[in-house]
């Protein structure tokens, strides 16, 4: 409804929104979704009751481009809880630390804040069938919402995908097609399909972007529109951290909060390739070899966003590492003593957290906000495994 072009994020070159593409066509680059942010404001400005509304991802429907909200798709997706660690806070030595659990999602992950809007858009565009290239949770989740649509859903994935990261979305009533022996070849497989099929193609894109701001706005929400110092978000493809800082940004624009936060990403080793740009100032280079991960969810070679994410954090004076096994591990294992159960994952953001305290990165007055992207039965061979039962 506020809505009004689609720019590049890179050149600029600005689009309609109604031209239904996924990617500037000039560069390459992802798209953004503009918005009349003066017209937002007058919409909300000393609107008692929408402050006084328990957070949750269609709240904050004017910051999304949705035309039309009896197309709404959604499973109640959004509205996690946000817990005060303060057992953890004092082991190590934060002014203040919080998790944003973002399992509680009706498929088990923050992707489900994505989905509603990319489905949601998928029906304004009369969409009949989507198509995402995917192994995990993306997969559940597009299958989900699709399902819910009454759209088709054909989630593409490599060769030797585990069967057991694509039962939840055949239970959903996806298709499987398997094509290629990388996620890229099974990418390049989806985006065909969309361009020479008629397929509506789903995935890291501006729609999903716009629907994971949500768990940005739900943070400073939560903590009763007041701005952490720190947000550290794990990074796969990037999108996740991209989406949280533009939250920030739109809500710092309309005088929502009154500081922007500092945005750490966690990076899993051997898959840190945004992490490697950004400390020696150099262009991203994709990974090149697949190596052994318990990180499986954000192992990602060329993450989409990259470049994004990296604009993020010198925008935000953050930060970005990369974590190991190891720490990743033991993090999990730190977040289940104070009664969460995450996927590996997800516990990247708490491991580098903690070294960036250690390291004084972070401050030990500040307060943190660590988002925790799934639960941890979305990767329980992975766990298995770890503590060897």
């Amino acid at each position: 409804m506020f809505e009004t072009v689609l720019k590049c994020t890179k050149c600029g070159k600005e689009y309609s929104l109604a031209s239904g593409i996924y990617k500037c066509e000039k560069c390459g680059a992802p798209l953004d979704v503009q918005y009349d942010y003066d017209s937002i404001r007058d919409l909300i400005e000393d609107n008692d009751s929408w402050f006084r509304e328990p957070p949750r991802v269609w709240k904050y429907w004017m910051f999304y481009p949705v035309s039309n909200l009896r197309k709404i798709v959604s499973l109640n997706e959004g509205g996690t809880r946000l817990y005060r660690m303060k057992n953890l806070e004092k082991k190590l030595g934060f002014g203040k630390l919080y998790v944003k659990n973002e399992g509680e999602n009706p498929t088990g992950a923050f992707k489900d804040r994505g989905s509603s809007v990319e489905i949601t858009k998928a029906l304004e565009f009369h969409a009949k069938k989507v198509v995402v290239a995917s192994t995990g949770n993306m997969a559940a989740s597009v299958s989900a919402y699709g399902s819910k649509a009454g759209l088709e859903v054909t989630i593409v994935v490599p060769e030797g995908t585990p069967i057991g990261k694509l039962v939840q979305a055949v239970v959903y009533g996806a298709k499987i097609k398997i094509h290629g022996s990388t996620y890229d070849e099974s990418l390049a497989e989806s985006e065909r399909m969309a361009r020479e099929e008629g397929y509506y193609l789903t995935g890291n894109y501006h729609y999903r972007v716009e629907g994971q701001k949500s768990t940005g706005f739900e943070i400073f929400d939560q903590l009763r529109f007041d701005s952490p110092d720190w947000i550290v978000v794990p990074i796969g493809a990037g999108t996740h951290l991209r989406a949280i800082w533009k939250a920030a940004k739109e809500f710092y624009e309309l005088g929502l909060i009154e500081k922007l936060p500092k945005i750490a990403g966690a990076q899993i080793e051997g898959y840190d390739a945004i992490v490697r740009a950004w400390k020696e100032r150099k262009p991203i280079t994709p990974i090149k070899e697949k190596k052994p991960t318990v990180a499986s969810a954000i192992a990602v070679k060329a993450p989409v966003d990259g470049e994004n994410v990296i604009k993020a954090i010198d925008e935000s004076e953050g930060y970005l590492g990369a974590v190991t096994n190891e720490e990743t591990m033991e993090a999990g294992m730190m977040l289940g003593k104070e009664g969460l159960f995450v996927e590996p994952s997800s516990a990247t953001a708490l491991a580098l957290a903690k070294t960036m305290r250690e390291e004084g990165i972070i401050d030990k007055d500040e307060s943190v906000v660590i988002v925790a992207t799934g639960h941890g039965l979305k990767d329980i061979k992975t766990w298995e495994s770890f503590i060897k039962l």
